[in-house]
């Protein structure tokens, strides 16, 4: 099985096996649009298996780590079970290290089929429904800017402000990534102003008649910035009954205001599936406490970089990462559990990591658990906005 990038004049052989992965429509005059890069799996020469591929730079306590994101991953049905999905993961596997891949992430159909290639479910996500009629109690607010593209640096320098806030966050650079023909798409951002006029939060959202205002992105620096954008919101609340908040999760921001606020509602809308690619700089990038903790973990992952026992001693924020192929060991995990431990910020005890798939507790982790505390953690870019 040959797995490489594939050439411009091959896209359409993708869009081909994603129509029939998927059961969706396909012309062949008329959707011929993908995005590129795609990495494909050939049998004989013949593409089988194809996924799109979008390079991100992420927060992880404060640090800029390299991601790939794996998007519309795809395989020829009747050449299913044939290899070409593993092989296409080895190939991203083996040249993490090269090109500097920290982290991997995906929007997995099934958890336990993408849990045979290291990746595990890292935080489920909810959209949030709170009736507008509930939110009398704050004040209508005006204070607000339309984002025509005009504001591209001023914006851009905003979320990734926001970005630096939690971790797994992605860092943007592309006006793609923004949507600035609200008009023409039915798609409206809106700037946040501070009473000096800086930016400090924005909200970006459709409006579905009679049921609800949409926001898919909701980014602020302060709790003035939010509740003066949903005070701006409160200005639809004639044509629309709710407010939704969408890719939120349990502690986020918007989650923590509307908790208190009768009628408010959580819908699971699924979650994103994580993968570490270079563990050692995974845990060279963490942000330890100030006081000394030592741990090893034996890490059961199948990429070379990955196996073996990693040895942190930590003490002033910083920590000393050694590696080696055998002897003692206070933690045991595997690919997907060490993605579940240390990435997903879930502050697990050694009580509660007992029961996640994947972990063994062999001596006393005390360090270790205290290494990894529960975090602010949303992922949500799988592919560029617009």
């Amino acid at each position: 099985m040959e797995v490489r990038l594939i050439k411009s004049e091959e896209a359409v052989d993708y869009l081909k096996i994603s129509a029939a992965s998927f059961i969706w429509k396909f012309n062949e005059d008329e959707d011929n649009a993908v995005e590129m890069p795609v990495l494909g799996a050939f049998h004989e020469g013949k593409l089988v298996v194809g996924s799109e591929v979008f390079p991100y730079e992420c927060n992880y306590c404060g640090s800029l780590l390299n991601a790939i994101v794996l998007d519309g991953i795809c395989s020829q049905p009747e050449c299913r079970r044939s290899g070409g999905v593993r092989a296409l993961f080895d190939e991203v596997g083996r040249g993490a290290v090269e090109k500097d891949i920290t982290l991997g992430f995906l929007s997995p159909f099934s958890i336990s089929y993408y849990e045979k290639f290291g990746y595990a479910n890292l935080n489920r996500t909810f959209a949030i429904k709170v009736p507008f009629a509930n939110l009398d109690f704050v004040p209508r607010n005006n204070s607000v800017e339309l984002y025509t593209g005009e504001q591209f640096g001023e914006f851009c320098q905003l979320y990734n402000k926001c970005a630096l806030n939690e971790n797994l966050m992605t860092i943007r650079c592309d006006e793609r990534q923004f949507c600035d023909k609200p008009l023409e798409n039915a798609d409206y951002t809106y700037i946040h102003r501070n009473a000096s006029g800086e930016a400090d939060g924005y909200v970006r959202f459709k409006v579905n008649r009679p049921e609800a205002l949409v926001a898919e992105e909701l980014f602020v620096l302060n709790p003035t910035a939010l509740k003066g954008i949903i005070g701006f919101l409160r200005n639809y609340d004639g044509i629309v009954k709710n407010l939704v908040v969408n890719k939120q999760y349990q502690g986020s921001l918007f989650s923590c205001f509307a908790d208190r606020i009768t009628g408010t509602a959580y819908e699971c809308t699924g979650g994103i599936a994580g993968r570490i690619y270079n563990l050692r700089k995974l845990l060279e990038s963490n942000q330890y406490p100030e006081e000394y903790g030592r741990f090893s973990i034996l890490s059961l992952d199948e990429l070379e970089q990955n196996k073996g026992i990693f040895d942190v001693e930590y003490e002033h924020a910083r920590a000393t990462v050694t590696k080696r192929d055998e002897g003692d060991y206070d933690i045991s995990l595997t690919a997907p559990a060490a993605a579940r431990l240390l990435l997903a910020g879930e502050g697990h005890t050694a009580y509660s990591a007992a029961f996640v798939d994947g972990v063994e507790l062999k001596n006393d982790a005390s360090d270790f658990f205290r290494a990894f505390p529960h975090r602010a953690t949303r992922f949500t870019d799988c592919k560029w906005t617009v």
